[in-house]
């Protein structure tokens, strides 16, 4: 199973965000496929009312999710990038990194760190568990 976690500022744009998210999925060609039917892209909860999730996971063929504050506050420990800006508007250091491995689940690890683009970032976490968060908020 595989979870891309994307954070995003407030003037981020579907494009910018889409940009970022097919960018970390060229780092590794097929991986999408293989995990075709169990690939997630997560944000922040408190990230649904720009409406970006949604469209930007249809572009790329993966089932939105959100993740509250306290998922994305008990993956903080297994992050490996710290962002002051991240820290500064939401009181965490680290947001796509979280979102990916709260949505991969339980053994998620890490396969590419935060990427930024511009008002994007996204990680990609992955796990073998064949379970992941399909509630939102």
């Amino acid at each position: 199973m595989i979870a891309l976690g994307v954070g995003f500022a407030s003037r981020c744009t579907e494009n910018e965000l889409a940009a970022v998210v097919m960018a970390v999925l060229e780092e590794v060609p097929g991986l999408l496929d293989a995990h075709a039917g169990v690939a997630r892209l997560a944000a922040p909860a408190h990230k649904r009312p720009a409406g970006l999730l949604e469209p930007v996971a249809g572009r790329v063929g993966l089932s939105p999710v959100y993740v509250t504050r306290d998922q994305l506050s008990a993956w903080q420990p297994a992050t490996v990038t710290r962002s002051r800006l991240a820290e500064a508007a939401v009181g965490l250091p680290a947001v796509a990194e979280a979102a990916a491995l709260a949505a991969a689940g339980p053994g998620a690890r890490l396969l590419i760190p935060r990427r930024t683009a511009g008002p994007a970032t996204c990680a990609l976490a992955l796990t073998d568990a064949d379970h992941w968060i399909t509630e939102t908020p």
